[in-house]
């Protein structure tokens, strides 16, 4: 739970000083540490997907995950609700603001494979690199859009708490070092191209590859290695 309740205080942090500043940020300091996070991103990323133990595997989970994900339109999905509530939000609107925020915060797959690996392993570097993130992001969104942000730290906590505990639950499933290994690794690819996208190298649909977790965790356990 360190990873998570280190995102939730990033967000605290962030929005409150956003609160105080308003208008007075400047944008370009935003993007220098963006940056800096894209190439810490990819390092992690590069770190994780080494651990790779069937290529094979991750491969097919990545191609089935994002054919299930493209199909279903699942970015689009989270996109179109996204968007559905910037359009009702205006200045102010406690509610709206919480739900954007929230949104935002928790949809993708740094939430998922951080708090797996802050649950699995005690392991919380992806989560201080989302927690960078979104403290960042916060600071921002609160400027413009007020107090709303702040509280979607009960979000953060709610969660991705749960997601830790249900893997620290799955132990002993991942106590299998082809489960564990691949499924870092799928992980990591996912990082990789989190990392490209924030750089504005690409534009991966990420988040239609979230399926691809699932797949490799099934693969690896019934396939064996290939």
């Amino acid at each position: 739970m360190t990873g998570t309740i280190i995102n939730a205080f990033s967000v605290i942090i962030g929005s409150s000083i956003g609160l105080v500043m308003g208008s007075r940020l400047a944008e370009k300091y935003k993007n220098i540490v963006i940056n800096a996070i894209s190439l810490v991103t990819l390092l992690i990323g590069l770190k994780l997907a080494l651990e790779v133990k069937s290529i094979f595997w991750v491969l097919l989970s990545l191609i089935l995950g994002g054919l299930i994900g493209e199909f279903i339109s699942l970015e689009g999905l989270i996109e179109r609700f996204g968007n559905y509530v910037n359009k009702k939000m205006q200045k102010g609107d406690v509610v709206n603001a919480f739900m954007s925020a929230s949104l935002l915060f928790c949809v993708g797959p740094m939430s998922i494979l951080g708090s797996f690996q802050d649950g699995l392993k005690g392991d919380y570097s992806i989560l201080l690199l989302k927690s960078a993130l979104d403290g960042v992001s916060s600071l921002f969104l609160a400027s413009s859009l007020g107090v709303g942000v702040f509280f979607s730290f009960i979000t953060i906590l709610i969660y991705q708490g749960s997601l830790t505990l249900f893997a620290n639950a799955l132990s002993g499933l991942f106590s299998n070092t082809n489960i564990a290994s691949n499924f870092y690794a799928t992980g990591g690819i996912m990082l990789i191209g989190i990392g490209f996208n924030l750089l504005s190298l690409t534009k991966i649909k990420t988040i239609n590859y979230i399926f691809a977790l699932i797949l490799i965790i099934i693969f690896s356990k019934f396939g064996g290695i290939l």
